[in-house]
Parts: C-alpha cells; sequence; structure tokens
C-alpha cells in the first residue's frame, strides 16, 4: 500500500488493513480519501472496505479491474491461498484463512485517465498482461506506481487468471521501456527504485 498526504487530504494505492495508516490518517484529520488501484487481486483490494469503514473514501478504478472486484473468483480472494504459493516465503507468511472478498469501484474509466490532485498530475495508463485490470499510475510524470507488471527483481507473471504474455510484451512493456531515466518505479511488492535498477 503507498500513501500519500497533501493539503489534509490523502491518495492511496493498493489499501491494505494497516493501523499505522489509519492512526496517521485520523491524526492529519483527513475525511477524504481518493483510491487507486493497480489491479484487481485480492492482496491490492484488501483494505478496501475497511477504509470505507473509517473514511470517506472514492474509488477510481479501470473498466476491466472495476468488473472483477464485486467477484472472489475474478479477484482472486476465493482461491488467494493457493495463489501465495507463487510468492516469497514473507509474504506466504503472512496470508491464510482468506474468506471471499468483494468490493466496488465508484467511478471506472476505459484506457487512460488523467486528472489533477491537489496540484499533481494523475495518469493512470492501462497496462494489461499481469491481469486483465492492470494498470501503471504516474505522479507528475516521473513517480510510477507499477503494481506487479513490474518488479525488481522478479519477472512479471502472465500466467494467471486474465493475465495475458502477448499483451504484456505488445501493451505493458514499450510503455515501461518508454519511461525516462529518472523514473522512480514503486513495485506491488518489494523495494522502489529509479528504474534502470529494474530488468525490463
Amino acid at each position: 500500500m503507498y500513501l500519500i498526504i497533501c493539503n489534509n487530504k490523502a491518495l492511496m494505492i493498493d489499501p491494505c488493513v494497516n493501523t499505522v495508516a489509519l492512526r496517521l490518517l485520523k491524526d492529519r484529520n483527513i475525511k477524504d480519501v481518493i483510491i487507486l488501484l493497480t489491479h484487481e487481486h485480492y492482496d491490492h483490494i484488501s483494505g478496501v472496505n475497511w477504509m470505507r469503514e473509517n473514511f470517506n473514501c472514492r474509488l477510481i478504478a479501470i473498466d476491466q479491474c472495476a468488473q472483477n472486484l464485486p467477484d472472489p473468483k475474478r479477484n482472486a480472494s476465493a482461491y488467494f491461498d493457493t495463489l501465495l504459493f507463487f510468492h516469497s516465503p514473507e509474504t506466504r507468511a503472512s496470508g491464510g484463512d482468506i474468506e471471499p472478498y468483494s468490493c466496488k469501484a465508484d467511478e471506472t474509466f476505459t484506457d487512460y485517465k488523467c486528472f489533477n490532485w491537489e496540484n499533481h498530475k494523475i495518469e493512470i495508463m492501462h497496462s494489461p498482461g499481469h491481469s486483465e485490470g492492470s494498470v501503471c499510475i504516474l505522479i507528475n510524470d516521473r513517480f510510477v506506481f507499477t503494481g506487479d507488471s513490474l518488479i525488481k527483481g522478479k519477472p512479471t507473471i502472465t500466467r494467471l487468471p486474465g493475465g495475458s504474455k502477448s499483451k504484456y510484451l505488445g501493451i505493458t512493456l514499450p510503455f515501461l521501456k518508454s519511461l525516462p531515466n529518472d523514473s522512480i518505479i514503486y513495485p506491488g511488492h518489494g523495494p522502489a527504485g529509479y528504474i534502470h535498477e529494474f530488468s525490463i
């Protein structure tokens, strides 16, 4: 999960249940939160309903992601314990006994969205391959939140339901390679870094 706070407003990417984030938001007296998702898989959406219980939230998602959010099979919560097999031991240790999960988007878009948030340019680009609803989120043309489309030291997984190696190679990889050399990547798992530190 990533949390950006500016002028008593918050932008959250891929929320999970996190008491440190909750305390920070409440200490800053933040009422409204915009939630963005890099894709629809359970480990990237598991905090959506929890956030709604605590704040006034607006969830923005690409159409393909939004369509999969309400369905536990399509968001992978129905079989997430099995999916943990593909992750690192640290990730596997945090899982177990996942209940089927469902949430919904408040606003959807097709392929691309650009908006201004507290004088920051936010762009959301469709980046299929890992899943149908994968996107990359760019802030101010430099900070790139890639979800599971780019993780340091690991190949992008395209074999899960909704994944597509051909779409990854034809759409997402060229986009990632087009990013400026000073782009900073914030992946869905593992450490952030400059784009040249990632294998693409």
